[in-house]
């Protein structure tokens, strides 16, 4: 335990410490789906370094995504990407280790943080719960209320290339990694001998990866609604509540 005070205090502290130096990075998981509605909105609170690179990471992904609809994905090339973002491919490589990595979900850039805000809920909440409220509690998804589109058209194209899907699915593995050891921490086990915190875990980026894809073709939601109504489902054991009150 941390000195100068008890352990719901700590972790109090801790949370309101981490969400408050990295709330803006937090919306970089949400790059799942999307580029930001408004990018100097979303990252004027960060450092001048730390700004130029979140916005040099969202526009070569933004550049990525439209020479690979345009040229093919077999065509593109890390040096056309890098001619287009105005970078060198040198630079390229400081962001992303291929072409592949700059068109999936970068849910993987932000894995360590979430689980650090994860572990710093406080300890009566249930880890579900815990992992729920680290995502959702700064309502981050309210920020992208234009891109259904970019997401849409970027899912699609995950979807047509094996190769893509591969990749984005080694992206959510990372996060659920880190929601795991966030969970076994939370609970005092070990990952590789208790089942509790691999299964939380999978159940939650399951949530969220079913929410993304189902806003990007239902127009009449918004993402943290989906996402809300998919955690639901999970603390309800998939039964509404409606149905589990009748049962």
């Amino acid at each position: 335990m941390e000195a100068g005070g008890r352990p719901g205090q700590v972790r109090r502290r801790r949370a309101t410490r981490i969400t408050a130096q990295y709330f803006c990075r937090l919306c970089k998981f949400f790059d799942i789906v999307a580029v930001m509605q408004d990018a100097e909105q979303s990252v004027g609170a960060m450092g001048r370094r730390e700004r130029k690179k979140l916005l040099t990471r969202r526009s070569i992904r933004s550049v990525a995504l439209d020479l690979a609809l345009d040229v093919g994905l077999s065509h593109l090339t890390v040096e056309m990407i890098a001619e287009a973002a105005e970078i060198s491919p040198r630079t390229f490589f400081n962001y992303f280790s291929c072409k592949e990595d700059a068109l999936v979900t970068d849910a993987g850039a932000v894995a360590e943080l979430l689980r650090a805000l994860v572990e710093a809920r406080p300890a009566e909440e249930a880890p579900l719960r815990a992992i729920r409220m680290a995502m959702t509690e700064n309502d981050p998804a309210s920020l992208m209320q234009a891109s259904r589109a970019r997401a849409r058209t970027r899912q699609q194209l995950v979807q047509e290339h094996p190769a893509l899907l591969a990749r984005q699915l080694g992206k959510y593995a990372q996060l659920e990694q880190a929601f795991a050891a966030a969970v076994a921490r939370r609970l005092d086990v070990d990952v590789e001998q208790d089942l509790r915190p691999a299964l939380i875990a999978g159940a939650a980026v399951s949530a969220v990866r079913i929410a993304v894809r189902r806003w990007t073709t239902d127009e009449t939601s918004t993402l943290d609604e989906l996402i809300g109504s998919a955690f639901d489902l999970l603390e309800q054991g998939g039964t509404p509540a409606a149905d589990a009150h009748h049962r």
